[in-house]
């Protein structure tokens, strides 16, 4: 079982009582994966939160789409996660299970614990408030991505105006 004092210092959970975490605690499922392991795949669907708590991965995304081009070579790393810092990602699988928008990878052994739709709408008839919550630190994650997207969106298409503008 998760530890109580990880759930915490989650900043997906900040703001919850000890009694939210308390009843979170038990419905999260520890997860192994190997260095390697694609943990989500971009354009899947899930219906998993993942919390971070050991290892690093990295967040990726295929910038070519509809070609036979070998992924490796148009993949472009977005980000690294330690779970030092209890990274969450995966939050659309709790929010309708929407597509993944990039994949995961394990760069190291890494241990998760993940959280299901199930289970976070079993919390979230708990306590409204509770849900009220989470959501809106998942919207405050999800906003803070978004603007990171739009600013490489930017520097793309302004590398892209001065190629073919030679």
């Amino acid at each position: 079982m998760i530890d109580l004092d990880i759930l915490k210092q989650v900043p997906l959970f900040k703001g919850l009582t000890h009694e939210h975490l308390t009843f979170l605690q038990p419905r999260f499922q520890q997860h192994l994966a190997p260095k390697g392991t694609c943990i989500l795949k971009e354009d899947t669907y899930g219906d998993q939160i993942y919390l971070l708590v050991e290892g690093s991965v990295q967040v990726t995304k295929d910038l070519v789409k509809g070609f036979d081009e070998e992924h490796a070579v148009t993949e472009k790393v977005l980000a690294s996660l330690c779970g030092t810092d209890l990274p969450t990602f995966g939050e659309n699988g709790v929010l309708g299970q929407g597509a993944r928008t990039a994949n995961i990878i394990a760069t190291t052994d890494c241990v998760l614990y993940t959280l299901s739709q199930t289970e976070f709408e079993s919390f979230a008839r708990l306590s409204y408030e509770a849900a009220y919550i989470v959501m809106t630190n998942i919207a405050t994650k999800i906003s803070y991505n978004l603007k990171s997207t739009d600013e490489n969106l930017v520097k793309l298409a302004t590398a892209l105006f001065i190629a073919v503008q030679q």
